[in-house]
């Protein structure tokens, strides 16, 4: 059922992709030939892809939920979430007060393939992500409890279409996959 709704979103994102490059290309030779120098629309460079509608938007939503519902484990519980656009970008900074570990999750939703990167920081300490938009599950990172912490993703300039969701939940220990801290690391 998943790989149809994928098939289906696939050949209905091509369509309208074809359908509004036909659309927006009036008579190229017919303005060469009356030598008009000005245009209706000043030459800019690849347009940016966008949503139609209230109803795309809805969808993005919907499919980022269900992103973020992905990698909630059972024993999470939410603490805080929340919604930004990608034109605004997020910058936000939480508390981590207790003692129990977090996970910041994060999904991300465009009408085309783009990349984020998230920053997370806490203290000196500072760690780069690359947060892929239209992955069905959302990217999941643990931070430990002990002192606040910021998440940041650069605005992605103000006609760019988009929506990040995330959540900040606290988990059990046994809970915590993989690395214990995604903010310092485990590398050494």
């Amino acid at each position: 059922m998943r790989a149809r709704q994928g098939l289906a979103l696939t050949l209905i994102v091509s369509a309208m992709a074809l359908t509004g490059a036909c659309a927006d290309d009036k008579n190229p030779e017919a303005e060469a030939e009356t030598g008009s120098t000005t245009s209706a629309h000043p030459a800019t460079s690849t347009p940016t892809p966008s949503w139609d509608g209230k109803e795309d938007q809805e969808d993005a939503m919907r499919r980022a939920t269900r992103a973020l519902d992905a990698v909630q484990s059972d024993g999470a519980s939410r603490v805080d979430e929340g919604m930004e656009s990608l034109a605004r970008g997020l910058n936000k900074t939480f508390t981590g007060e207790g003692d129990r570990p977090y996970t910041f999750d994060v999904a991300c939703q465009a009408p085309d393939r783009r990349s984020l990167t998230l920053t997370l920081a806490r203290g000196e300490a500072e760690s780069e992500w690359e947060v892929t938009c239209g992955d069905r599950e959302a990217d999941q990172f643990n931070i430990p409890a002990g002192g606040r912490f910021t998440a940041k993703i650069t605005q992605a300039g103000q006609h760019a279409d988009g929506l990040v969701l995330w959540r900040l939940n606290t988990v059990t220990a046994h809970d915590v996959d993989g690395c214990k801290d995604d903010i310092k690391g485990c590398e050494n």
